[in-house]
């Protein structure tokens, strides 16, 4: 294997992750795409044909022009229905592309859905079962085990561990796409309001399956490169609310240094989470939370997106220079949805980067008015 490059979420989800993958891989063509997602967030993509991609489990990476193999990890927690429903979509470009899943991966059932119908309302959970799927699986009761390798209705794609492995072995330029954000892990997310499990580097790649010599390529280089994703005004999912209007969940609090605004006080419209369809909960910028995350989750390449919602000079300054301060790297910048809405920034010195930044936040904003 000479390279993996992983997208990693430095906030709390929707940071533009699969479009940031999109684009890598109309650019970069990996061989090989990985995800070990579950079926409680989607990752949108519109490519450089217009087609849109919204997957939660396929990887918006199939568009690569050079693709060979698609791979779900043993940390998935996949809901069959949904993931047949994307690869149908999709066959035209996965006619020639092999769809391997590891056996250990977990299956989500309406079972699992209905179990977290009610108690999980409390933190504002997407509840798509996942949380009780894991359970299940972490049960391994022999009896009544919840994998891939029981699921008839994967059967085709199922494979086996060994065949997982081998598969890896013959990749070259791999693509890992994370899920959620780092903001929102179990183990160093704001507990209990977090997800049900770890969504860093590190477990990315255990639950990708990806062995430890791997990640040193042939020149003893290490062959992993993690791209962090960020957003201007981080999210987070919707609060839950009865039928009567009082509110009855809370997805979390955020750092010390953001506060809670709202798409109103910033002149844009009301994001809808992917999934559940509701409004998002929308925060200040972070600097606290994007030097953490970045140095925990070692990415050094960053993808800036959403920065057609700033509206002061100023403020963009101050978020590259967050991003920057240490280890970070602006690389990437998202100004709208699609391919053409990403823009390289050139490497170099970090005026002339800077500089470059906002010479394209100017013209997205005259193009827009």
């Amino acid at each position: 294997m000479d390279t993996i490059r992983m997208v990693v979420d430095l906030q709390y989800g929707s940071t533009g992750k699969g479009l940031i993958v999109g684009y890598l891989a109309e650019k970069e063509a990996p061989d090989t795409v990985i995800t070990s997602w579950a079926p409680n967030a989607g990752h949108t993509y519109i490519s450089s044909q217009g087609r849109k991609f919204i997957h939660t489990h396929l990887a918006n990476g199939i568009v690569s022009p050079y693709l060979k193999r698609v791979l779900l990890g043993p940390g998935s927690l996949i809901n069959p229905e949904q993931l047949l429903e994307e690869i149908q979509a999709c066959e035209d470009m996965l006619k020639y592309v092999e769809i391997l899943i590891h056996p250990h991966a977990a299956i989500v059932t309406q079972r699992h859905v209905e179990e977290e119908a009610g108690p999980m309302t409390k933190i504002g959970s997407t509840k798509k079962g996942v949380g009780a799927a894991m359970i299940q699986r972490i049960r391994r009761n022999p009896d009544d085990l919840n994998i891939a390798a029981n699921c008839p209705e994967l059967a085709q794609y199922v494979t086996t561990t060994l065949s997982y492995r081998a598969a890896l072995r013959e990749a070259k330029h791999v693509l890992i796409e994370g899920a959620q954000g780092y903001g929102l892990s179990m183990y160093h997310g704001f507990y209990p309001y977090t997800t049900s499990r770890d969504v860093s580097t590190w477990q990315i790649l255990a639950d990708a399956g990806i062995p430890y010599d791997m990640l040193v390529n042939k020149h003893h280089a290490v062959a992993l490169q993690v791209i962090g994703t960020c957003r201007t005004y981080p999210i987070r999912v919707a609060n839950r609310y009865d039928t009567e209007g009082m509110q009855v969940g809370y997805s979390g609090p955020c750092y010390d240094d953001q506060v809670e605004t709202s798409f109103e006080d910033i002149g844009q419209q009301t994001e809808l989470t992917t999934v559940t369809k509701l409004p998002r909960r929308i925060f200040t910028f972070s600097a606290k939370q994007i030097q953490e995350s970045i140095e925990y989750n070692g990415a050094r390449e960053v993808f800036l997106n959403f920065v057609n919602y700033v509206r002061e000079e100023r403020e963009l300054i101050s978020i590259v220079a967050a991003i920057e301060s240490d280890l970070g790297t602006v690389r990437w910048i998202g100004t709208g949805p699609t391919y053409y809405d990403v823009h390289t920034i050139n490497s170099g010195a970090r005026a002339l980067r800077l500089n470059q930044i906002i010479n394209i936040w100017k013209a997205q904003r005259h193009a827009a008015s």
